[in-house]
């Protein structure tokens, strides 16, 4: 019975290492690299600066002249259709329209702020994308490492559920023993299940992110955790977002073109003319007369006040939006300092206490439950209890290192 009982851990091992040699191994850093190459969202938003772009070329560009030509098609004086010749009519007229009031320039700056707009949004995109896969990169590792423990038990708990079977049936084990374990097994199992779950999500969203087809399998070293102890100072944090935050310059640049709308609808107001210069062969007062002209709308029925009226309204919004977005920059970073602190204590706390000793007192319960030394109830109420640790300490560390990537996100700064 001994001997199948230890034959459970080499079990547990061997199918963790056929599970990780599926995967690929990565680190942080490599994947941040292939994410940004790879990304296709961040691929389209580039291309969408690009467009805004060329906007900006077409803004420049002035309003083509128009040509006309007019042809005598029926001369009923001579009784001659299409008299064109030196005896007959026709006359060519070309005109430019030009644009008072700086309008030209104003669709120009309108079309510059548009990309500054643009690149702002890329920058917001890259920042939601960034923190997600940190995100999904350490709560993988923590699902990992707890399944992985549960797997091991539920090898274990397999293993000794079938030696205790035969003793049962032989009647050198009470049934209320093997029941326990059974309980303890099913329990395991469907914690397992669950968590299995959400590391497969977790897994399709990484794989998304990275454009990859295969899993994951986060390379984490120990020590990478420290770094993160370091609480900055609150003040530090509210400055470096106030001055790097795309949505915020999102905000900024909404409302700066918001005013440059209202500018350009006021100048709308202002007419713009169009000079021409014309050729007529016998229609005019005279043979062969170049006559030149300008046109111009009188602004008396139309003066744009609706669209005036509207851009002013659109205005006094964007100003009222970018105040309310400074004041939300600045509960997010005091939201994430909260959590940050919070994290560090825990993680102190519990990292000064989940030591080794726990694994030296693991590997003594279950060498003593072999040897008969302890219960089957002092060794199941061990298991849980050693479950329930290891999994809060993982998740206190994937909050510490979450934590630390929201800081990063609410300050759109690299601080950890």
């Amino acid at each position: 019975m001994r001997t199948l009982l230890s034959l459970c851990f080499i079990i547990g091992i061997t199918v963790t290492g056929i599970s990780q040699a599926q995967q690929k191994p990565i680190t942080l850093d490599e994947a941040e690299k292939l994410f940004l190459k790879s990304n296709l969202m961040l691929l389209a938003q580039q291309y969408n600066i690009s467009a805004k772009q060329a906007l900006i070329i077409q803004a420049k560009a002035y309003p083509n002249p128009t040509f006309n030509a007019d042809f005598n098609v029926i001369d009923p004086q001579n009784h001659k259709t299409f008299h064109i010749d030196s005896s007959g009519q026709k006359s060519f007229q070309i005109q430019q329209l030009i644009l008072l009031g700086g309008k030209r320039k104003t669709e120009v700056d309108i079309a510059k702020q548009n990309k500054i707009l643009a690149e702002a949004e890329f920058a917001e995109l890259l920042r939601n994308l960034k923190v997600q896969l940190h995100r999904n990169f350490y709560s993988i590792n923590e699902h990992k490492i707890v399944i992985e423990n549960y797997e091991k038990q539920l090898n274990i708990l397999d293993t000794i559920i079938d030696a205790y079977k035969v003793q049962v049936n032989k009647g050198n084990l009470p049934l209320k023993d093997i029941i326990r374990l059974k309980s303890v097994y099913i329990k395991i199992n469907n914690n397992k299940s669950e968590l299995s779950s959400n590391y497969n999500e977790e897994q399709k969203n990484i794989k998304l992110l990275l454009q990859i087809n295969q899993d994951v399998t986060p390379v984490i070293e120990e020590g990478s955790y420290k770094p993160y102890t370091d609480l900055k100072a609150l003040n530090d944090l509210q400055t470096l977002a106030l001055s790097n935050r795309p949505d915020l310059k999102i905000a900024d640049e909404s409302a700066l073109i918001a005013a440059l709308n209202l500018k350009y609808q006021k100048r709308q107001v202002i007419p713009d003319i169009a000079v021409n210069a014309s050729y007529d062969q016998r229609g005019g007062a005279f043979k062969n007369q170049i006559n030149a002209g300008i046109t111009m709308p009188l602004p008396i029925l139309n003066t744009n006040r609706g669209n005036v009226r509207a851009a002013e309204y659109d205005k006094k919004s964007m100003d009222l939006y970018v105040q309310e977005k400074k004041l939300e920059v600045e509960l997010d970073i005091q939201q994430a300092w909260q959590n940050m602190q919070r994290s560090i204590i825990e993680y102190n706390k519990v990292s000064a206490m989940f030591n080794e000793e726990f694994k030296q007192v693991n590997t003594g319960v279950n060498d003593n439950f072999f040897k008969k030394n302890i219960s089957i109830l002092e060794f199941v109420d061990f298991v849980e209890a050693y479950n329930e640790s290891l999994a809060e300490f993982e998740r206190i560390k994937t909050q510490l290192a979450v934590s630390a990537a929201e800081i990063n996100f609410v300050t759109a700064t690299k601080v950890y």
